[in-house]
């Protein structure tokens, strides 16, 4: 079997080192800050909320967001992943809190973080790699309907009691719209779109914020606003485990750790497809790590379970967050709020930070982007519609399986064959032929160069035939392979070349691989090298085998021999 790359200890140290350091570079500190006041603003409504509807004190929200944020942002392997309290836990929280009281919910939350943890060392999180993309697009565009279904209420102003535009549609509450309420939404919605038009780097959003804030103070004690904060920080403590019956707890607890699990590795992998993030690629191991973490943290602060936040990640990488800094500022704006400012947040209204979400939701949903894939694969843009569709309307795990299910339907129905064809040749692409005796004699030493050749897509059922495709004993010194003739490869079909090149570059060999196109970027940007000593990229055949020569040539040349071991090109 082939060796499956991962990141070492020491690899994950000095990743980290370099982004601490990034954190406090003056060509970015500028955006992160307005990032994480942007961030800040949205998430500080949005954790006393989810507390109270988990039926918990407001408070808990805000100091489960502040605690668990720098946790996760320093440790996470995902740099712009916002982590706090989270829609798609309050079910559970709230059945936690029901069933086993607010002390067997902290305990729910240690449990959960030590066994994120644990299922981190394991390396559980690579699982979220094999996510199909339309999944993964589809996961984004519910929480987007989820959150436009939520929040169009808030923006109308309407009370608490209309929870939901369905419920508004089906005849309550439409009469008791504030329309100053609805002109606030609407005007941070105009900053939010037209400012940038304007001028780029401006922080729209906060300028939005602060202008609906102001002009709202005009307009008399009615309008909805987040309200008063509880101040002080609790003192960190291990949560007693007097008194807990662990049978009937640790289901929950497993249940929740599920949840946060999922919830966590989809929103990392929905943040890698964001614009503005770069060629970063989520290490889905780390991250559940610190998503463990983060919930062990939480817990000694008496807080409530946390997760990665698609929606705040998103407003803060749409207001200009480019390294960890964002999510660890942001975190501490909200402990700095819960320890001094809570009145000056308390003005804020609530249709505003509406208006902010409302407009989060529809880019979620990404209808420009939906309509060039309508263009390409009428059936993938199915895929995201039944995905985000259930996801919005019964559950979370029932929309990715049934988004997960219809990709594997159409792989198993529609999917041409793969075809891998293997040969060994001489260094300069003849046939390499042995004698009976020769090869007796030689049968330790290494065939000079592979070429498997791969005909048709490479994804999630096809990289298994690497394994008997490569040579068992001994593997070949230079190995090309040619991947000029595959149409399509996805996440899984990315993780089988690189532990091919890693298999062959522990052995002290040479990759070189032939790929076009949309093959060759996605290479490039999952890391594999386009030029070194041990990995190449190349568009052809031909270029592949004078890389070879080239490096066979070199190679002779510094161990100062004359003549090399094999004719070179043209021999």
């Amino acid at each position: 079997m082939l060796e499956h790359h991962t990141f070492g200890s020491t690899d994950r140290l000095r990743l980290l080192w370099r982004d601490w350091q990034q954190m406090v570079s003056p060509r970015t500190l500028g955006q992160d800050v307005s990032g994480a006041i942007t961030v800040a603003c949205v998430a500080l409504p949005l954790n006393l909320a989810l507390a109270v509807a988990s039926g918990l004190p407001a408070s808990v929200g805000l100091i489960s967001g502040a605690i668990a944020g720098v946790v996760a942002g320093l440790l996470g392997g995902a740099r712009l992943q916002v982590t706090g309290p989270e829609a798609a836990l309050v079910p559970i929280v709230l059945l936690l809190v029901q069933r086993h009281g607010i002390q067997g919910m902290v305990v729910a939350t240690l449990l959960c973080g030590l066994l994120q943890m644990l299922l981190g060392v394991l390396r559980v999180g690579r699982l979220a790699k094999l996510l199909p993309a339309p999944v993964v697009r589809g996961f984004m565009a519910g929480i987007g309907l989820i959150l436009l279904n939520n929040q169009l209420p808030r923006l109308l102003g309407l009370p608490k009691s209309v929870g939901s535009l369905s419920s508004l549609l089906t005849g309550g509450g439409a009469s008791s719209m504030q329309w100053g309420g609805i002109a606030l939404g609407v005007l941070v919605i105009a900053c939010m779109v037209g400012l940038p038009r304007l001028r780029r780097r401006m922080p729209a959003v906060l300028v939005g914020l602060v202008a609906a804030t102001v002009i709202g103070g005009l307009l008399g004690p009615e309008l909805a606003r987040v309200g008063s904060l509880p101040p002080g920080l609790p003192p960190p403590q291990f949560p007693s485990l007097a008194g807990v019956d662990w049978s009937a707890l640790l289901p929950d607890a497993l249940s929740l750790t599920l949840f946060a699990s999922l919830g966590s590795m989809m929103s990392a992998s929905a943040i890698d497809q964001l614009p503005g993030v770069g060629n970063h690629q989520t290490d889905h191991d780390q991250e559940l790590m610190a998503q463990g973490m983060a919930n062990l943290a939480s817990s000694l602060f008496g807080g409530m379970p946390v997760m990665g936040a698609i929606v705040r990640s998103s407003v803060s990488i749409q207001a200009g967050a480019r390294t960890r800094a964002a999510s660890v500022i942001h975190a501490l704006l909200l402990l700095v709020v819960c320890l001094v400012a809570g009145q000056l947040v308390a003005r804020v209204p609530i249709a505003a930070l509406a208006g902010i979400l409302v407009v989060i939701g529809v880019r979620l949903l990404d209808l420009k982007g939906l309509r060039v894939l309508w263009q390409q694969d009428r059936f993938h843009v199915a895929a995201v519609a039944v995905t985000a569709s259930v996801i919005a309307s019964v559950d979370l795990l029932l929309g990715l399986g049934a988004g997960v299910a219809l990709c594997v339907g159409r792989l198993l129905m529609a999917r041409p064959r793969t075809e891998i064809q293997s040969r060994i040749l001489r260094l300069d692409g003849r046939p390499f032929f042995r004698t009976l005796g020769a090869a007796t004699a030689a049968q330790d030493e290494r065939p000079p160069l592979q070429r498997i050749r791969v005909r048709g897509p490479l994804d999630l059922l096809s990289p298994g035939a690497f394994n008997a495709a490569l040579t068992s004993h001994p593997f070949p010194k230079y190995l090309v392979l040619d991947l000029s003739a595959v149409p399509y490869m996805d996440a899984t079909g990315l993780q089988s070349v690189l532990d091919l090149r890693d298999c062959l570059v522990m052995r002290a060999g040479t990759v070189v691989v032939v790929a076009r196109g949309e093959v060759a970027r996605m290479l490039e940007q999952g890391g594999f090298p386009r030029d070194t000593a041990s990995a190449c990229l190349v568009p052809s055949y031909d270029d592949a085998l004078e890389h070879i020569a080239r490096s066979h040539e070199g190679a002779v040349l510094a161990r100062g021999r004359t003549e090399p071991e094999h004719p070179p090109i043209g021999a």
